[in-house]
């Protein structure tokens, strides 16, 4: 029995697809990204302990807010690796941003100690011996 049409085509129909149908061409790739940093957000969220409404209100804000910031960016970065449409990666690029919450802390603490490493070794690795031992 063959497939109904409708299934066909909603088969090859992406978020950012239907996204942009309903909120158009510019709002709908932003849709997505705010609708991933919410849903990673509301991880974070249950996993912080907070003491007043506004806190988790500003958490929140800054979930989405990095994520709008810095989706694209690395979604286009994941995207020439994987070679996968960039567009595609929005969702769990911003569902990762979001869930980051407040552990962005200790990214920026881990690359600030790579860098300390880096210069205080002057950037020297061990000499290659060409094949030779």
């Amino acid at each position: 029995m063959a497939e109904p049409i409708i299934q066909t085509a909603a088969a090859g129909v992406s978020l950012v697809t239907v996204a942009t149908a309903v909120a158009g061409p510019l709002a709908g790739p932003y849709l997505v990204i705010m609708l991933g940093s919410v849903s990673g957000g509301l991880w974070a969220l249950s996993n912080t302990t907070l003491t007043t409404r506004t806190q988790g209100a500003l958490l929140m804000l800054r979930c989405i807010l990095t994520a709008v910031l810095l989706t694209a960016l690395i979604a286009a970065l994941l995207g020439a690796y994987f070679k996968i449409p960039v567009t595609e990666l929005y969702g769990v690029v911003s569902l990762v941003i979001g869930m980051l919450g407040n552990r962005w802390q200790d990214i920026i603490d881990a690359v600030r100690d790579r860098i300390r490493l880096v210069i205080s070794t002057g950037g020297a690795t061990k000499p290659e011996t060409g094949g030779k031992e």
